[in-house]
């Protein structure tokens, strides 16, 4: 009997957790994409407000083209969305904006290597208004709306400053910064972008990528600077310390931030896998640009369509400092946690402690 009444109460409890699953809604997929950040992530006023002329004229020199070599971009089309829309193009409105928007062209004032923090300022300022203008919408202004809580926010600084900086000789870039110097510059935008994500999570925002600084150390640029003939390990160092401290920033956010989700996708380590094992993903030079003049094509950036190689797929780099279309590709499939197309390419997983997949609980990776 004794044993009876145990198999009978194993049986209810059983029974019980399967009812409180069953009841618990599953987690329902993005709803909205939200971009901040600089040239990484968009074509306005990027290339003449935050690099120097002919530094670098990126995906937005190929207008075509922009749209669906920048990460976000590619991100959302995983999601089963359409690409978040400038803010620019906007007309003001909670509908227009409730299913995503890219704040990353706003122009900014300022001078110096660390103006990215008045852009990431303002783009906060920008992004705090938009939630509220949906909140407003939806009549629901005390709680998080439901676009807002189930929308993703992408957040990607961080290149450009490193871009300005590496452009300079080390005693110019601590010149440009006498109270911090070239490795000062990593601490301040670590805690400057770990005050936004709290920023974001304070507005109501419970979904967030942030995105690391690919090895800009090993861009044709910085190479062409330094007269060698492969990675300035120096360079990347400055990059991987700035990396490691944002993502340890964000670790140490996460228990101040229940019920959000925050990752870090680390870019660096999905690019150097690349640049070390160029073959392995079909790519052939990894040292000289697709479009640009001079060593490394790195002398003049990338000016013209007649300036381009024949073959970028098979080149890392597209300019000076910016990747191709076949390694933006690449990174979006390993944040996304999978492969993408190809069967022949191993999945990587660059972004922890979930992937981006996991983060906007979207459809089951290729």
């Amino acid at each position: 009997m004794a044993v009876l009444l145990l198999l009978l109460l194993s049986i209810l409890r059983l029974a019980g957790g399967a009812a409180a699953t069953a009841s618990e809604p599953s987690r329902s997929p993005a709803t909205a994409l939200f971009v901040l950040g600089d040239s990484t992530v968009s074509c306005g006023g990027s290339s003449s407000s935050i690099l120097p002329l002919n530094l670098t004229a990126g995906p937005c020199l190929f207008p075509s083209a922009a749209r669906r070599r920048l990460l976000p971009d590619l991100l959302a089309a995983k999601m089963g969305l359409p690409p978040p829309p400038p803010i620019s193009t906007l007309n003001g409105t909670a509908a227009a904006a409730a299913r995503g928007v890219n704040f990353g062209g706003v122009q900014y004032g300022g001078g110096g290597i660390f103006r990215t923090g008045a852009a990431l300022g303002q783009q906060l300022r920008l992004a705090a208004e938009t939630l509220q203008l949906i909140q407003l919408e939806e009549g629901n202004p005390q709680q998080d709306a439901s676009s807002i809580s189930g929308a993703v926010f992408v957040v990607s600084f961080g290149a450009d400053a490193y871009a300005r900086l590496l452009a300079r000789a080390p005693g110019d870039a601590d010149a440009a910064a006498p109270k911090h110097g070239r490795r000062g510059l990593g601490r301040l935008l670590a805690d400057r972008v770990a005050r936004g994500v709290q920023e974001l999570y304070e507005a109501g925002v419970r979904r967030v990528a942030v995105i690391g600084v690919p090895p800009l150390g090993c861009a044709p640029r910085v190479m062409w600077a330094a007269a060698g003939g492969g990675c300035v390990e120096e360079a990347n160092e400055l990059i991987e310390g700035y990396n490691a401290r944002l993502a340890a920033r964000l670790e140490d956010l996460r228990p101040q931030m229940p019920g959000a989700d925050v990752v870090f996708c680390d870019v660096y380590k999905g690019m150097m896998e690349i640049i070390s094992n160029p073959a392995r993903y079909g790519f052939e030079e990894t040292k000289e640009a697709c479009c640009g003049l001079g060593p490394f094509k790195a002398t003049v950036g990338c000016l013209s369509k007649e300036m381009a190689c024949r073959s970028p797929e098979r080149h890392v780099w597209w300019d000076l400092y910016t990747p191709t279309d076949a390694v933006a590709n690449l990174v979006a499939d390993w944040s996304w946690g999978s492969s993408g197309s190809r069967s022949d390419v191993m999945t990587m997983n660059i972004c922890s402690p979930i992937s981006v997949h996991q983060l906007s609980a979207g459809p089951l990776p290729a």
